[in-house]
């Protein structure tokens, strides 16, 4: 469907070309992590106020949007499509609006946590903050935001990462990486963008559901005849409190913890079959 080097930007030009060349002959999109490794060696959080306020390495925006830049040229170059990953600065959202404009094929997402926190949210220490890219500022995530509302991020994704309780607790330094978000996306993306009477209701779940379909050309996230039956079925105004311990996932490295969501799922259907049944809480095995 694609070909991806998340968590390990490519650093060398000409590999990503050649990458790029290749993939596009078999009509792959590249979906890019875009960091500059040289920028961020040793760096946990976003570079500004509260890193230098924390005394923590910070990880600046420009790395992200340096390769941003380089996909851009790339992709004109090559006339190939490249996707980029959890976008989370202004300055990358404004790159690809550009491109976007000047007919470049390039895409973007966004994730749930960029476009609900910021970097200030790491004041007290809490690892559960602690993500690649990492949080940045109240201007990058009203941007995201605008990203998503003009079309210049093209899906919303969660770049879910599960980590044991152990591996996240310790100095903020050491932890690794990353946060679990696949049963807050709902509420998160419902919350952020269709209760703030930013987006309706049809035009949020395109962004989770066809559009990322069709990004890796794949016939889903519809509900037309003859389509896979793979439903949700949810109350958006239905209230949730995120309860990291009572999550289905093994792991409960969640930021949203002790957060109240709207946006309750009351079943989950895959090939037609019930999988998730939200009135007992369970997951039914076939």
């Amino acid at each position: 469907m694609a070909v991806t080097d998340d968590g390990l930007c490519v650093q060398n030009n000409e590999v990503m070309r050649r990458a790029v060349e290749y993939a596009r002959m078999f009509g792959l999109v590249v979906m890019d992590h875009c960091q500059d490794a040289s920028m961020t060696k040793g760096a946990v959080m976003n570079d500004g106020y509260w890193s230098l306020k924390l005394g923590l390495k910070g990880w600046p925006a420009a790395a992200e949007d340096l390769i941003i830049a380089r996909n851009i040229v790339l992709a004109e170059f090559l006339d190939a499509h490249i996707h980029m990953q959890h976008v989370s600065s202004a300055g990358g959202v404004e790159l690809l609006r550009r491109a976007k404009k000047r007919g470049v094929k390039v895409s973007g997402e966004a994730a749930p946590h960029h476009f609900f926190f910021t970097d200030a949210c790491c004041r007290n220490y809490d690892t559960n903050f602690k993500m690649n890219p990492p949080l940045r500022t109240e201007r990058d995530r009203l941007a995201i935001i605008d990203g998503l509302l003009d079309g210049t991020l093209d899906i919303i994704a969660t770049d879910h990462a599960p980590h044991t309780e152990d591996e996240k607790d310790c100095e903020f330094d050491y932890a690794p990486f990353g946060i679990i978000g696949l049963e807050t996306a709902l509420g998160a993306s419902l919350e952020t963008l269709y209760h703030s009477g930013k987006m309706t209701l049809p035009e949020l779940l395109s962004l989770m559901t066809n559009k990322p379909a069709a990004i890796v050309n794949l016939p889903k996230g519809t509900l037309t005849p003859g389509a896979d039956a793979d439903i949700v079925v949810f109350d958006p105004d239905c209230p949730v409190q995120v309860d990291a311990r009572q999550l289905q996932s093994k792991s409960s490295n969640c930021p949203w913890h002790g957060h109240t969501l709207r946006g309750k799922v009351n079943a989950t259907f895959v090939a037609g079959k019930l999988v998730w049944d939200g009135e007992t809480g369970r997951i039914i095995h076939h």
